[in-house]
């Protein structure tokens, strides 16, 4: 059976050789060669180049390749519509990216591969790049907390819930803020919340930690998480260089701080990858109708016990193979943070689906049956736990 590992296999394969192949082409060092988002293909490599416009010139050989062994080629279960490449230095940093339909990728197999760079998405991965992240990121952190220090504080305090609950240092400090910067006073804490500092909202929240107990592990936890905000905040606000590690900390600090708070706030989810990830699931589910290499009758009926028993491997290796298909394909799906747990925990149900699939391969071998009858008891429990 052909299955996305084998086709990336083979993908990973050709790229290797293909300066051998095309001696116009330089060695391409590659990296990993994956599913991503469940349509797109995507080839990591190391890149030879270090100017813009040379690393270009080896991602179009790349894409060549793509383009030369899937655009005549259909697979019943990969249906790709667009091809990814990324660049990273020897350190492991990637430095440029590159994003093409399948349709922009044929110009190169017909030597246009000027339309094909004019038409293809690039991203540099820069420090001026690094640092607008950075700035999203927090931004993002510091509103969502804030809206949800409003939220909560207002439900549970009512209107006056910033006069009446809010310690008078921070309210004197951020009044002051406010005043500097518009030259009127304001005791609208709905308003005033906007202009407090990250360890302002972090005191905030501590101070009644009780009103957040379900979106955090434990103050102490918390705390910790908005301390290292702070820290990066910093560079960001002056505009240091946000390197890499740096981006990869905010991106987990986003994670564990706002992860939970976004399940009660629908206007700060992203729409866009929550719909992406809904399609895409759906997509998904739908596509997964596994179809057995020989019908139940076809084996009841086989008279030959050594045959029937090769059927019995056969139909239970195209159903491992197939749902390791779906699980690929799901975790080439990028969920948004809100939605990480539930895709996490329909990951874990195929996952455990396949596990026992194999022990039934396994102990189908050993013609036990009652150790085969209590995997095929433990895999109907599975299926009604999946449905």
């Amino acid at each position: 059976m052909i299955t996305i590992e084998n086709l990336t296999n083979v993908v990973s394969g050709s790229l290797k050789i293909i300066h051998i192949l095309d001696k116009s082409c330089k060695e391409i060092n590659v990296k990993d060669v994956y599913l991503l988002n469940e349509d797109t293909l995507c080839c990591d490599f190391y890149a030879v180049a270090r100017n813009s416009y040379d690393i270009k010139l080896e991602m179009t050989a790349i894409m060549g390749c793509f383009n030369g062994i899937f655009r005549n080629n259909q697979y019943d279960n990969v249906d790709l519509k667009n091809y990814a490449v990324r660049a990273f230095d020897q350190d492991d940093n990637e430095i440029l990216y590159a994003l093409s339909t399948k349709a922009t990728a044929e110009f190169i197999g017909t030597g246009r591969s000027i339309e094909w760079l004019t038409s293809t998405f690039f991203q540099e991965n820069s420090e001026d790049y690094r640092l607008a992240q950075a700035k999203q990121i927090i931004s993002e952190i510091e509103n969502g907390l804030r809206e949800i220090v409003k939220l909560k504080f207002k439900d549970k305090f009512g209107d006056e819930w910033w006069d009446n609950e809010i310690g008078n240092k921070i309210k004197r400090d951020v009044k002051k803020i406010y005043f500097n910067n518009f030259g009127v006073d304001c005791n609208d804490g709905n308003v005033l919340i906007a202009y407090t500092f990250t360890l302002q909202v972090k005191e905030i929240i501590l101070s009644n930690f009780n009103l957040f107990a379900n979106y955090f592990q434990s103050p102490v936890q918390f705390e910790s998480s908005m301390d290292s905000l702070n820290k990066l905040r910093r560079e960001e606000a002056h505009n240091r260089p946000v390197s890499h590690l740096d981006l990869e900390n905010l991106k987990y600090l986003h994670q564990d701080l706002l992860s939970v708070v976004l399940l009660d706030l629908k206007s700060f989810q992203s729409v866009f990858l929550t719909e992406n990830w809904r399609s895409k699931i759906k997509k998904i589910m739908k596509e997964w109708k596994y179809k057995p290499i020989y019908h139940k009758k076809e084996i009841d009926a086989e008279s030959e016990e050594v045959q029937k028993l090769f059927k019995i491997k056969d139909n239970l290796s195209s159903l491992i193979s197939s749902l390791d298909d779906t699980i690929i394909k799901l975790k080439s799906i990028t969920a948004p943070i809100h939605k990480k747990s539930i895709h996490l925990e329909l990951l874990i149900c195929f996952e455990d689906y396949k596990d026992l699939q194999k022990s039934l391969l396994d102990e189908t071998s050993t013609l036990d049956n009652e150790r085969i009858d209590f995997v095929k008891n433990q895999i109907k429990a599975q299926e009604s736990k999946m449905e």
